[in-house]
């Protein structure tokens, strides 16, 4: 297999690896839905925060978040968004051991967040038909390679 493609975030051997899959995350002294609610909360201004983090759903927080206005975006937001994801993507699979044994289990496997609809979003943080950043799955690859590290 060359790759592990996911996206979907409840279908699928490789769906807890989306934000989106819905699993609280303990995250700097607060309980989220999902890592997707974290992620946009510390997106949007203080007066913002509340009403996003009782959004729904994890699909409808992204929507949200993706709609905030620059006035109610962090002013740094550029500059703190990966390192932001990193925590949250760390803090989601030190806290749940079956997640971080799927996330290992992945070893030797480039892992992409495949998105079936094309936008500047999807190509960031995943892939739309084989083209785009993958942050987030270059993430999820940097994560589990310390893992793996640390257990040896």
């Amino acid at each position: 297999m060359d790759d592990i493609r996911f996206y979907d975030p409840r279908q699928g051997p490789f769906c807890a690896l989306s934000n989106l899959h819905p699993r609280a995350l303990h995250f700097e002294g607060l309980l989220y839905a999902t890592p997707e609610h974290a992620y946009q909360v510390f997106k949007a201004v203080p007066e913002v925060r509340g009403w996003l983090m009782a959004a729904p759903t994890p699909e409808l927080v992204a929507a949200a978040g993706d709609a905030l206005t620059e006035e109610h975006t962090v002013a740094d937001w550029a500059q703190i968004q990966l390192p932001l994801m990193r925590r949250i993507v760390r803090a989601k699979f030190d806290q749940d051991v079956d997640l971080r044994e799927l996330l290992i289990n992945t070893a030797g496997v480039r892992l992409v967040e495949w998105s079936p609809d094309d936008s500047d979003v999807a190509r960031y943080w995943g892939e739309f038909e084989g083209e785009g950043e993958n942050q987030l799955g270059n993430m999820l690859m940097a994560l589990r390679d310390e893992y793996i590290a640390k257990a040896r």
